[in-house]
């Protein structure tokens, strides 16, 4: 996972798919970047999540937004990553950590002032991997 310092969250690594990228193409792009990590095997969708907020541009009426959830395996080791400014604003460095504590942790950030926008989803797609990780 991500670990926010700036924040004390963790989220999956994750952004937005290029024009002419297939979403697995994307994903090992954002897990090498996010992470440095390599992919060596990308299994089935696990989950789907689909957001819907009001936007933070005046120019939108709403935003609408969805994220996939696949199965992965990864290569031993973090490598260097490559990221954008707004994550090395949020220190986002990563980190094994296990499912339950994960859990712990976001949902106890729920309850502050301003959790970030994303952390919701978070608990909502560890819960569920909690629930149905045997299944995989």
């Amino acid at each position: 996972m991500i670990y926010s310092s700036n924040v004390g969250d963790y989220k999956f690594p994750g952004g937005g798919v290029n024009e002419g990228e297939t979403h697995e193409q994307a994903l090992v792009r954002e897990v090498r970047e996010e992470c440095g990590m390599s992919l060596f095997h990308v299994g089935n969708e696990i989950c789907r999540v689909v957001e819907y907020d009001l936007p933070m541009e005046q120019e939108y009426d709403a935003f609408k937004m969805t994220s996939y959830h696949y199965q992965c395996e990864v290569l031993d080791g973090f490598g260097l990553q490559k990221l954008d400014n707004y994550e090395r604003d949020l220190g986002f460095v990563p980190a094994w950590i296990k499912l339950d504590r994960a859990i712990e942790i976001n949902k106890s950030l729920l309850d502050t002032s301003k959790p970030p926008r994303w952390l919701e989803r978070e608990v909502l797609v560890l819960e569920y991997l909690k629930q149905n990780l045997l299944h995989l």
